[in-house]
């Protein structure tokens, strides 16, 4: 009798310690579930940094930032979890790495387009933020503009890396607000327009090269630029298909201002 009562105990002590074995194993699948969303904006970050790059280094490990996530996704969908924080944290670290190669030293002309399209993003987004209901949202949304506003400043005084820092901080923390807000399916449809207007003018961009390239060749590096126009909207449009729209549109957004630059450089050829 003594010892079924011993065993009794010890079963019922087991059975009250499932449900904290439970809390435990959620606890870790919650911390993997956050880093790898963290992980998630340090790609898009580094893909935004990357596309104005000509940085080969850069876009390799951009790449193996990518392929390691994907790895990190798939193993936490199999109940991986510690292989899924160690294979997140390795993507982070390339992405990072692709941030500061891409970044390199910046000018003028690069550090204002990063501004002007963050300013795109926060013009499209602020009144959405300020009446989604969501007080963090709008305290980041607030956060966001003072460090554009401090972007600027910067950009005026001619330091251009700590411009571009600001800009990309502001940027990414909007893209946190629009999701605060639940708000992707708004910059879906802002990509997906994006899209079709890029596909539009690099339609144009290369019927207005060809048509000029029968006075004359058009020269390597006009072609060049809308060969990477090209690449840049392939790439936009993986994203797309992938549901990372905020990726999608800086990406057709840097394809449709090199088209636009191909075809100026084209015009003044001839």
């Amino acid at each position: 009798m003594r010892f079924s009562r011993r065993v009794f105990l010890v079963v019922l002590a087991a059975l009250a310690l499932l449900p904290a074995a439970g809390r435990a194993q959620g606890m870790t699948q919650e911390r993997v579930r956050m880093s790898m969303d963290e992980t998630d904006r340090r790609i898009e970050l580094a893909e935004t940094v990357v596309s104005a790059s000509d940085d080969a280094q850069a876009r390799g490990e951009l790449a193996l930032a990518r392929e390691l996530q994907a790895r990190a996704r798939a193993a936490a969908g199999a109940g991986q979890f510690p292989m899924a924080g160690q294979l997140t944290g390795q993507a982070r670290g390339h992405a990072d790495r692709a941030i500061m190669l891409g970044r390199g030293t910046p000018t003028r002309e690069r550090t204002r387009t990063q501004w002007e399209r963050t300013g795109e993003m926060l013009d499209r987004s602020r009144t959405r933020i300020e009446e989604c209901g969501d007080d963090r949202a709008r305290s980041m949304l607030r956060v966001a503009v003072e460090m554009q506003k401090r972007a600027r400043s910067a950009d005026e005084a001619g330091r251009y890396l700590g411009a571009l820092q600001l800009t990309m901080g502001a940027r990414e923390r909007c893209l946190r607000a629009l999701r605060l807000c639940r708000m992707e399916e708004n910059v879906q449809q802002a990509a997906e327009r994006a899209l079709i207007r890029t596909d539009e003018v690099l339609t144009r961009a290369r019927e207005q090269l060809e048509s000029g390239a029968s006075g004359g060749a058009v020269p390597a590096r006009v072609r060049d630029a809308l060969a990477r126009a090209t690449v840049l909207q392939d790439d936009a449009s993986r994203q797309f298909r992938d549901g990372r729209w905020e990726s999608s549109l800086q990406l057709t957004l840097n394809a449709r201002r090199l088209a636009h630059r191909a075809v100026g450089r084209g015009s003044r050829m001839q």
